[in-house]
C-alpha cells in the first residue's frame, strides 16, 4: 500500500511494479491500512455496465491482456477467460474472479474487454 485515505475511499497500491488507484477495502474504520507491503490480499472490481460474454469477446480482436486506467479507480480490462464457475480473467497483471458466472464452456479461452467501474483491494479469501 502506498497511500489510502481510508476504508471505502481512494488509496494507491503498487503491483510489479506498476502503481494502481483502487478503492480501499483492506482498512478498518477504527485504522488505516499503513504504507508498505500487504501480505494477504486480492483484486475484485465491480462493473456497471451490463454487457454479454458474446459482446465482451467481440471487443476484444487483438487478444490483449492489460488494464488501461481511465480515471481515479476506473479501468478498462483486456484478458483472457482461464476458467468458468466462477470465472476468471487473466488481465496480465492481475487475475479476477468476475460476478458474471456463466456455464458457457466455449468462453474459456477467449480474450474478453471489460469494464471496470471500480476496482478494489479486499483481505484474501482464507481457505
Amino acid at each position: 500500500m502506498e497511500q489510502t485515505a481510508g476504508l471505502g475511499k481512494q488509496a494507491e497500491v503498487w503491483v510489479d511494479g506498476r502503481l494502481f488507484v483502487v478503492c480501499d477495502g483492506i482498512s478498518t474504520r477504527q485504522k488505516r491500512c499503513p504504507p508498505g507491503l500487504i501480505e494477504s490480499a486480492r483484486f475484485v472490481y465491480v462493473t456497471d455496465e451490463p454487457v454479454s460474454w458474446e459482446d465482451a469477446a467481440r471487443s476484444n480482436p487483438s487478444r490483449r491482456s492489460s488494464i488501461d486506467h481511465v480515471r481515479d479507480w476506473c479501468y478498462v480490462g483486456y484478458g483472457r477467460v482461464e476458467s468458468i464457475m466462477p470465472v476468471v480473467i487473466d488481465f496480465g497483471l492481475l487475475k479476477m474472479e468476475d460476478a458474471n458466472w456463466t456455464n458457457d464452456e466455449s468462453l474459456v479461452g477467449k480474450y474478453v474487454r471489460i469494464s471496470i467501474d471500480r476496482l478494489e483491494i479486499v483481505p484474501a479469501l482464507e481457505q
